[in-house]
């Protein structure tokens, strides 16, 4: 085991390091675009972000656990830095602008596709909006019928007042 590396094994390992961080660069553009095709909203941002860092930081440790055996050395952190630095200025630009548009063609063909059973959804939905609630006016109206009529029975069993009553107005007669 080797405590000094000589120049080639550390360039060796930033060469490596550089073309990791160029994998992580790609990782994040995928990241990016599921973030875009699913949602747009900040929370949803944050945890693809969260998400994003903890697969990098995973990554990043089973790489060093690889190449350098685990040890932490700052010119393998600048490496990929650098390499993912590389990707998002050069590449990145490009799958962004190729992502950007795949994914508003795909809404606007999806949109295209499904606007007239989104119309026949909301059709149907106003008319049965206007039964339920035509419905729950008649189950408001047959609940409060149904207590009336449980209530102004006495003599019957799962009224128990009453029913003692009636049958203590039956031995008096």
């Amino acid at each position: 085991m080797d405590y000094i590396q000589g120049l080639s094994v550390q360039t060796e390992i930033f060469l490596l390091a550089l073309g990791f961080g160029f994998i992580l660069g790609i990782l994040y553009d995928v990241f990016r675009t599921v973030r875009m095709i699913i949602s747009d909203s900040p929370m949803f941002t944050f945890s693809m972000d969260v998400m994003y860092f903890l697969v990098c930081a995973f990554l990043f440790f089973s790489f060093n656990l690889v190449v350098d055996s685990g040890k932490i050395r700052l010119y393998v952190i600048l490496g990929e830095a650098l390499g993912w630095l590389i990707y998002y200025f050069s590449l990145g630009e490009i799958s962004l602008r190729i992502s950007n548009a795949t994914v508003s063609f795909a809404r606007r063909a999806l949109t295209a596709i499904f606007k007239p059973f989104l119309r026949l959804f909301n059709l149907l939905n106003s008319k049965f909006k206007k039964i339920a609630l035509f419905s729950r006016k008649i189950i408001r109206k047959f609940k409060k019928k149904a207590k009336y009529d449980l209530q102004k029975h006495k003599g019957m069993v799962y009224n128990l007042n009453g029913y003692i009553e009636n049958i203590i107005s039956d031995k008096d007669k």
